[in-house]
């Protein structure tokens, strides 16, 4: 027995027997020696595959938190937009205001929130549709 090696008994078939043969013979190397460079192939062409498909995984992972993260930065965007625009338009002219005032601020407040979050849970809804959908829509 040679150290660091071990003996396996495997069938071929006919044909690629012959095969095995001609390509040993036109490369002036033993049968043994080409059937493991072909193993280890088959073996290194596995293994990367599985390596492929776990980072295509990953990265799969990754481009849905950026699209989440897309999403987010939008409805800052917007939050932003409409905070700016209406203490530049509609309360830079206006006296301090009094209770009644104050009370319709909070009133017109809950109201953008329910807008964000209406925002918010469309925005996540279109994440939960198929990607065929989201392309559609794009385009």
């Amino acid at each position: 027995m040679i150290r660091g090696k071990t003996r396996h008994q495997l069938f071929l078939p006919d044909e690629m027997s012959r095969r095995l043969t001609a390509m040993a013979k036109s490369q002036k190397r033993s049968r043994s020696h080409l059937l493991v460079e072909m193993v280890e192939a088959y073996m290194n062409r596995r293994s990367a595959s599985q390596t492929e498909d776990r980072l295509s995984a990953k990265l799969d992972r990754l481009a849905r938190e950026v699209s989440k993260t897309n999403n987010e930065c939008v409805v800052i965007s917007h939050s932003l937009y409409r905070f700016i625009r209406h203490e530049l338009i509609y309360a830079a002219a206006l006296p301090p205001p009094g209770e009644d005032a104050k009370a319709l601020g909070e009133k017109r407040f809950q109201m953008f929130l329910d807008s964000v979050a209406r925002m918010m849970a469309k925005s996540a809804d279109n994440d939960n549709e198929p990607a065929e959908a989201n392309k559609a829509e794009q385009a």
